[in-house]
């Protein structure tokens, strides 16, 4: 064999086909895409969403008026003047997630409770075990007090058992549930 049949042969270099872009092309259209999402993104953020503002109101401040004893209504107030309060209709059932969880020590309570929530329409997750509790607690998430409400209500569960959820749920898992039902013996079906 020769030298040259040792030697590795070497590829000659093809010329590119494009002539290598120019720093920063492309970056400005890159740039004015990024803007463009931006303002998009930006404009669905801060539009005027009459659905998601409620107004309330609220009664007169009274701070700083002293009652003399004389019987005199403080000025500006008008006597016959009543105060409501409008709140916020709950949502469908439709549109509520519920976990139930029984702490009742009754088997299979959540798993029926979980059914008869699922009648009313409620959306339900899977029924799970908690620690035991004296009598039912309704849980709520931010801005699902109403329908906690609604929903305590549904079950014969007192007006007082409502309650925000606390930091660290009575749950492994909540489910992405808006409202828990922490179910007692108080409405556990045997």
């Amino acid at each position: 064999m020769s030298e040259q049949s040792e030697q590795p042969r070497r590829r000659r270099r093809q010329p590119p086909s494009e002539p290598p872009a120019a720093p920063g092309q492309g970056s400005v259209a890159r740039g004015a895409i990024l803007v463009a999402v931006a303002v998009v993104i930006g404009v669905l953020l801060l539009r005027d969403d009459d659905t998601a503002t409620t107004q309330v109101a609220v009664g007169s401040d009274t701070a700083g008026e002293i009652d003399d004893g004389n019987g005199d209504q403080p000025e500006g107030e008008d006597p016959d003047a009543t105060t409501t309060t409008t709140t916020e209709a709950p949502r469908p059932a439709a549109e509520v997630k519920v976990l139930v969880a029984n702490g009742s020590g009754v088997n299979g309570a959540a798993g029926g409770t979980t059914d008869a929530l699922e009648a009313l329409g409620y959306v339900t997750g899977t029924p799970a075990n908690a620690e035991r509790v004296p009598a039912t607690i309704v849980y709520f998430t931010t801005g699902f007090e109403a329908e906690a409400d609604a929903l305590a209500a549904a079950i014969g569960a007192p007006e007082d058992s409502v309650t925000p959820m606390p930091a660290v749920a009575p749950v492994d898992d909540l489910q992405l549930a808006n409202v828990l039902v922490h179910l007692g013996p108080d409405l556990a079906a045997g």
